[in-house]
């Protein structure tokens, strides 16, 4: 059943920035813990619905990570979503680029 009022969601989509290590894993970026510091502090404000890395090779961190990753996040607005994404330290510092768009979610359970 399609959900006419269904929720709406943000997404985060984070590539990398100019100061990203061309050749150097993810998880092993200069600025890695830095974003998973950010990303901690959304989810224990209970933002986060669903975060993490692009991946090559499935395995977590055993498998292969791609460049970049989503955020699923809670927000009033898209306004106040752009606000939450690009105050990500790693988007300030040009580690991380961010697009920010809006999702309505007509299916869900």
């Amino acid at each position: 059943m399609i959900d006419e009022n269904g929720p709406h969601y943000f997404i985060a989509f984070q590539t990398p920035g100019p100061k990203w290590v061309p050749g150097v894993k993810y998880n092993e970026q200069p600025e890695f813990m830095d974003h998973v510091n950010y990303m901690i502090e959304l989810h224990q404000k209970g933002l986060i619905v669903l975060s993490g890395p692009f991946m090559e090779k499935a395995g977590g961190l055993n498998g292969v990570l791609a460049d970049g990753g989503m955020t699923i996040f809670k927000a009033a607005d898209l306004e106040e979503a752009t606000k939450i994404g690009t105050d990500d330290p790693t988007v300030k510092s040009g580690f991380l680029n961010v697009e920010v768009k809006m999702m309505w979610v007509p299916f869900h359970t």
